[in-house]
């Protein structure tokens, strides 16, 4: 088995490597700009320094479960999800989809950029 297989067999979903810039709304008091990395169709990689790296007094496991909603201005989407992972020294974190503001709208993205 190569490594490639493993790797590739160890995640559910296709995901594909994109950079859309992002609006981020965690509770009422933290919010800012992020990059989606990888988008799967029930999950998204972010990069938000402002949102994952701000507190130090925060840890890694405060945050996960914790609901973020992450929003797509250019399609004029929301989507809304719970983290699943950070890295608190890299300013990224993941997310799995739970709900988003246009079923419809998300297949469509989904289906348009490949993933």
């Amino acid at each position: 088995m190569d490594t490639d297989d493993a790797a590739h067999e160890r995640r559910g979903e296709h995901r594909k490597k994109v950079k859309i810039t992002v609006l981020l709304k965690m509770g009422v008091l933290l919010n800012g700009r992020g990059i989606a990395q990888d988008i799967s169709q029930h999950g998204m990689r972010l990069i938000s320094p402002q949102i994952f790296k701000t507190m130090s007094t925060v840890q890694q496991k405060d945050f996960i479960g914790a609901p973020l909603r992450v929003m797509l201005p250019v399609e004029a989407l929301t989507l809304n999800g719970l983290i699943a992972w950070v890295d608190l020294k890299r300013g990224e974190g993941a997310i799995t989809i739970t709900s988003t503001s246009d079923d419809e709208k998300w297949m469509e993205f989904i289906i348009s950029n490949k993933i």
